[in-house]
């Protein structure tokens, strides 16, 4: 965590970038709220924040950060040092562009599970939004605040996967997409929360929460 803050710090300052970093946690039980606090202090006082958000998922944390961001860019990504600084430096430098610019993960250590539902994401928001995002899950998003803030509006205060939501209302409302790879470096960190079997089971909740998304999507598009 100290490696990671420290990384994106550093990044950003070099860039010249007026930057926040918010870091969602779910009540973690080691040392990592000790290690941000300190970092907080140490590296750059008013420009890190920790939430601690005992109990809540996963997916409405990622929805909540989303929703209290105030600058007109938002990144997110995953607090594992997966995937480095350096992709973000491209996408920062063509963000004037673009309205959505992902890293599409690519060489990940992961289960044929995942890779499946990897999959079936990519095909499920082309099919239902006619969206052209390959990773629609990935953790390595830069977004256009302006563009997704009426997007955030219909997504579900419980979606699962919000990311996948976000990819997919980013096809059908005609945001300006860029992508590119970045590859995933890091070997796999503590015990995955969901089996494969799970795995599933959320993979057709989420499908259902994309159908239901699109439905109130037209249905806000006809009323004007």
């Amino acid at each position: 965590m100290e490696k990671v803050l420290g990384d994106w710090i550093g990044v950003c300052q070099r860039l010249g970038i007026d930057f926040e970093i918010t870091i969602y946690d779910g009540g973690s039980t080691d040392s990592t709220p000790d290690i941000i606090r300190t970092t907080m202090q140490a590296n750059a006082p008013g420009r890190v924040v920790l939430k601690i958000l005992p109990g809540v998922p996963h997916g409405p944390s990622i929805l909540q950060g989303y929703r209290e961001a105030s600058a007109n860019w938002i990144f997110q990504m995953d607090s594992d040092d997966a995937y480095g600084t350096s992709a973000f430096e491209e996408l920062w430098r063509r963000r004037d562009e673009y309205d959505l610019l992902l890293g599409c993960r690519t060489g990940r250590p992961t289960n044929w599970s995942r890779r499946f539902v990897t999959r079936c994401g990519r095909l499920a928001i082309r099919a239902i939004f006619n969206s052209k995002v390959a990773d629609a899950n990935t953790p390595y998003r830069l977004m256009r605040r302006s563009a997704i803030v009426d997007l955030l509006r219909i997504v579900p205060d419980n979606a699962l996967v919000p990311n996948v939501l976000l990819s997919g209302l980013a096809g059908s409302a005609g945001l300006r997409l860029y992508q590119i790879e970045v590859v995933d470096a890091g070997a796999p960190v503590g015990t995955a929360r969901l089996a494969s079997f799970r795995l599933g089971r959320v993979a057709l909740q989420s499908f259902a929460q994309l159908i239901r998304v699109r439905w109130n999507e037209r249905q806000r598009r006809a009323a004007g």
